[in-house]
């Protein structure tokens, strides 16, 4: 068999499908226009390999190509994907007025993410009316798994196991940050035991501290999390474990509520 073929994948076409995943995936959630050898750099793979991915995808539909610049976007077909996935999305549209209420009660910016690779995708963002957090995030962003608040909240509700497996790739993806974030995340799994929520001091960005809270959904296939951030001289640590996690529990249990009626939410 050939080496750069995927197990049970005779002709290769899984790998090829998941490189054609990550060239899409390299162009959201701003859709700028990139060229192959910018996409190559953000996706870690050859430009020869990129170029001829884009031209497959291009002439499918999924990219548009402009020739007067050498560059690419996501097309129409793909956006369309997008937008008819997040309107069949329940748990969004739940949580964002309780999102929104909280950042303007708090004065901070508000996420519901999910996990992808190496990095929590914003579903839903609420900045308050008048923010003063210096974080440019919006719907789509990717907050880098092992340091954001959701991350940790993600890492510290997973099984033990799982947890385990996940670190593994973690180490190998972040070698010169291991030690830190190991320790971050042993104690983001000790706060999520023992009160729910996890606390992160400075972890994604200087001067930004942020809570995490995982939201546990039946029958779903995979898990958000809520991530609640300020900067520091706004949200320090007493303020983050005695108003701000609990505020974000009170969220979380309305939102599992509304999806099975046997959870009775706690009054705010």
């Amino acid at each position: 068999m050939d080496s750069t073929q995927e197990p049970g994948s005779p002709d290769g076409t899984v790998r090829v499908l998941a490189r054609g995943l990550r060239i899409l995936k390299s162009l959201a959630p701003r859709n700028d226009w990139l060229s192959n050898s910018e996409i190559a750099e953000i996706v870690g793979l050859p430009k020869p390999t990129v170029s001829r991915i884009t031209a497959a995808l291009t002439s499918m539909g999924y990219l548009t190509y402009a020739y007067a610049t050498g560059r690419y976007r996501l097309a129409p077909p793909v956006l369309a994907l997008g937008y008819m996935a997040r309107v069949n999305l329940g748990v969004p549209a739940i949580a964002r007025p309780l999102m929104q209420a909280l950042a303007n009660e708090h004065n901070a910016l508000v996420v519901l993410a999910e996990h992808d690779d190496m990095a929590m995708v914003c579903d839903e963002v609420c900045h308050a009316e008048d923010s003063i957090v210096s974080l440019r995030v919006h719907r789509g962003s990717r907050l880098t798994l092992p340091f954001s608040a959701a991350g940790r909240a993600y890492l510290g509700s997973l099984p033990p196991a799982e947890r385990e497996k996940l670190c593994e790739e973690i180490a190998r993806r972040f070698p010169q940050h291991w030690d830190e974030v190991r320790e971050g995340i042993r104690q983001a799994a000790i706060e999520v035991a023992e009160r729910g929520f996890c606390v992160t001091m400075e972890s994604l960005e200087r001067g930004v501290n942020g809570v995490g809270v995982s939201i546990d959904l039946p029958n779903a296939s995979g898990r958000y999390v809520l991530g609640c951030a300020a900067p520091a001289f706004h949200f320090p640590r007493e303020h983050l474990e005695k108003v701000i996690g609990p505020a974000m529990l009170v969220i979380k249990r309305r939102i599992e509520s509304s999806f099975n009626p046997a959870r009775q939410p706690v009054a705010a």
